[in-house]
This record gives C-alpha cells, structure tokens and sequence, in this order.
C-alpha cells in the first residue's frame, strides 16, 4: 500500500487477506478524516471478506459527509460489498 497526495488516498498492490489485515487496518487508519480520499486498487488482485470489513468500518470511522472512492476495485470486492454491505453510502465507485 502506498500513500498518494493528490487525491489523498491509497493505492494498493496485491492481496488483503488474514496475512496482512494489521497492515490494511493500520493503513486505512492513516488516511484524513475530512474530505474524499480516493483507493487506487487497480493493482489489488484479491481482498477477503475480513478485508472488506476493515474497509467498511474505516469509511464509517470518518465525518458524515467523507466518502471513501473506489478506483476500479476488484470484482471480489465489489460482490462482497454487494452482498453484505450495498447500502454503505461512505463507499462510492469512481465513475472512471
């Protein structure tokens, strides 16, 4: 995972998986409270359900009017958070 400036955010590269949810967790936790910040997971090949959950509970950790964007997530992703989470208005796919 690395730290991008403008957009603030993350762009993540590989798996989040039980090897490395302290990581994603520690990473997620360091990202602004206030604003957008936008996820490059274009590089993320896999990320479990725990993962997502990690996720899902950072973008809920944040100000009411913050959002977290998905930049081309993958599908893994995107039918966990359908599946357990399709009303979580924090998470939004960038329309890129």
């Amino acid at each position: 995972m690395y730290s991008t400036g403008r957009p603030p955010g993350l762009r993540c590269v590989g798996e989040v998986d039980f090897t490395n949810h302290g990581d994603w967790q520690a990473a997620l936790g360091t990202l602004p409270t206030a604003d957008d910040v936008h996820l490059d997971l274009s590089e993320l090949r896999f990320i479990d359900t725990h993962g997502t959950l990690i996720l899902v509970e950072a973008s809920q950790g944040a100000t009411s009017d913050r959002r977290l964007v998905l930049h081309r997530p993958p599908m893994s992703m995107l039918r966990l958070l359908g599946q357990f989470w399709p009303a979580e208005a924090a998470i939004e796919l960038a329309r890129s």
